[in-house]
């Protein structure tokens, strides 16, 4: 493995060492769960570095690729998952592999990176891990073809401060960024080999109203000008009263600007439609043909689509002809699975909609989730045979979504000692909400976790709660009745912080309400099988009492549920119809849009009414 070290700025790279540069010395992250160790290669790692009030350096992971085998990758990834730390450092090689030597801790951030899978030398499976902050541009820029000042332009250009920089601009304005201190470059190391144009990573510390004045700045000083053919008086625009008188003016010189940039990937001008659309029992509409199309090419290099047009214009057909095109772009013999989510009162009316363009699919639809149990576990018995027609699956939201209730599965907890009874100033020491997994107490975020408190006390509460990191105990009034992932009035109580494992399960009546009721039952079917009775035992269990119905405690399981756990990439196109009704972020039936798209291997969604369900004039 050939190696670099940049070295563009000594002073923050002080973690990566000359070591690792021969072929001997690779430079290694290693993790360390449950005493076992997993080492693996390292291709790339970045990070950010500051230092603690107390002068002490700490260093958080930004990004890295690596490689190893099938059970070291994973072991990376399930720490990285979990915000535990790692270690960076290099191997010495040895007899029969490579005995790792560590320089420096790294930190990690719980839930905050993106995990890639990709190739590296000869086909060797690595994984790129990104986190967040770096994968959104929002505040660091990782230049990977040697040319930052495009890279800078793109993150100005991006969502959070969203300048147009023009091409002609941005050298002028990525060298004002640099001399101003605007722009930090970051420790950073990498394999020259797998990046010849070189790779860095910079940290931009640049508001939104900052990065507006600097470039008026520039402008008005003449250091960056409009092109001559871009300049104007925009003395035409006082005349223009409205968005619509605008559009009416300037629509020709927009969309010829827009065709300079934008090169659409399917155009209805020049391009034919899929030879597959003639062959629908059905014939589509010219432009529904294009559409078609259109998606399905799409759908070669991309996950996801969505289809906006206006009531009547035959989204049902189109999204059904995608999902016939893009099985035919593939060349393979036989059918698919697809699910389709729709609203209740469409779920009659779909079936009808596909054999109009797919006479021969076979339709399914759901209205209990076990029902399509039956059918999965039916398919898994024979054998999980290919589809040998096209099969559909139309399930409403309402069964999609519909589960048992939600309850917490932590209750608050106040004991003390014999001694702390004595004295009722002294704290419990058991006191808040313990998670039911690792039985660390819940804590939240909180700036001044002593307030009030004497030195004493304040003593005692640092063994539930870490001043370091601003924690404290959640008090017995801020966990509340509802399930909270993000703080707002109240902290988030979903999971627990320090193992991540969810403080609300679901919970429905039970047959038998204590151990002796079962004992009571299980004695008469013992006493059956002793008698050699085997007709009895099916009579006994047939006949048992049913379970109490509760309101609000439905028993039963939604459909997303088994979905996600059970049929991951089971539907080769997922169909979701009127989308813009799922477009909650915290509610049932969006979180199984979100799971159902996961679990997929492709999807199409369709509305009428993409924008906040309004529809267009």
């Amino acid at each position: 493995m050939s190696t670099v070290i940049d070295s563009t700025h000594n002073e923050t790279n002080t973690i990566f060492s000359s070591k690792g540069e021969h072929p001997d010395y690779p430079r290694m992250l290693q993790v360390s769960k449950e005493s076992v160790a997993q080492s693996v290669f390292t291709y790339a790692l970045g990070i950010k570095e500051w230092e603690t009030s107390s002068g002490y350096k700490r260093h958080q992971l930004l990004f890295t690729i690596v490689a190893g085998s099938d059970s070291s990758l994973q072991a990376i990834k399930s720490v990285i998952s979990s915000g535990w730390s790692i270690t960076f450092g290099h191997g010495e090689k040895g007899e029969s592999d490579y005995r790792f030597k560590s320089d420096q801790t790294i930190e990690t951030e719980k839930g905050a990176y993106d995990f890639f899978t990709m190739n590296v030398g000869r086909n060797k499976k690595a994984l790129a891990i990104v986190h967040e902050d770096l994968r959104d541009q929002n505040e660091f820029v990782l230049s990977l073809d040697g040319k930052p000042s495009e890279d800078v332009q793109n993150l100005l250009g991006g969502s959070k401060f969203g300048l147009n920089v023009l091409d002609e601009w941005r050298e002028t304005v990525y060298q004002v960024l640099e001399e101003r201190g605007y722009l930090e470059q970051l420790p950073l190391y990498f394999d020259k080999d797998m990046f010849p144009n070189g790779l860095q990573l910079f940290s931009i510390q640049l508001e939104e109203e900052q990065a507006d004045e600097l470039i008026s700045e520039l402008i008005k000083t003449g250091k960056i000008q409009f092109p001559e053919q871009r300049q104007g008086t925009g003395r035409h625009l006082e005349s223009v009263d409205s968005l619509t008188d605008y559009m009416m003016e300037y629509s020709d010189d927009m969309v010829e600007k827009l065709s300079e940039k934008v090169h659409p990937r399917h155009d209805p001008m020049y391009d034919d439609v899929a030879p597959v659309i003639s062959q629908f029992p059905r014939e589509l509409f010219p432009v529904q043909s294009h559409v078609t199309t259109a998606v399905a090419k799409h759908l070669k290099t991309h996950k996801s689509a969505i289809i906006q047009g206006e009531m009547s214009c035959g989204k049902s057909s189109i999204m059904t002809a995608v999902a016939e095109t893009v099985h035919a772009y593939k060349n393979k013999a036989g059918g698919y699975f697809s699910c389709l989510m729709v609203p209740p009162s469409l779920t009659r009316k779909w079936p009808d909609e596909i054999r109009e363009i797919v006479p021969d699919a076979d339709v399914h639809v759901i209205e209990k989730t076990a029902q399509l149990i039956e059918f999965h576990a039916h398919w898994t018995r024979q054998g999980r045979p290919h589809p040998s027609r096209p099969t559909f699956f139309v399930i409403s939201f309402t069964t999609m979504r519909g589960d048992a209730r939600t309850v917490p599965a932590t209750s608050f907890i106040s004991k003390k000692t014999a001694l702390q009874k004595e004295d009722e100033e002294r704290l419990p020491y058991k006191h808040g909400y313990y998670c039911p997994d690792c039985g660390e107490p819940l804590q939240v975020k909180d700036d001044d976790i002593h307030d009030g408190l004497s030195e004493e006390d304040a003593h005692e509460m640092n063994s539930d709660a870490s001043s370091e990191d601003n924690l404290r105990v959640m008090e017995q009034s801020e966990f509340g009745t509802s399930r909270r992932v993000n703080s707002g009035k109240k902290p988030a109580n979903a999971f627990c912080m320090q193992c991540g494992a969810s403080q609300w399960t679901k919970k429905t009546p039970v047959r038998y309400e204590s151990f002796g009721d079962w004992l009571a039952h299980e004695k008469q079917i013992c006493h059956a099988i002793d008698q050699q009775n085997p007709r009895l035992v099916p009579h006994i269990q047939k006949n048992q009492m049913n379970p109490p119905a509760q309101k609000g405690m439905p028993r039963k399981v939604a459909a997303i549920e088994y979905i996600r756990r059970k049929m991951n990439n089971f539907f080769d196109i997922t169909i979701c119809d009127e989308i813009h009704e799922l477009k909650g972020g915290m509610t049932a039936q969006g979180n199984a849009l979100g799971a159902l798209v996961q679990a997929s291997k492709k999807f199409v969604g369709g509305t009428g009414t993409l924008f906040g369900g309004k529809v267009r004039p």
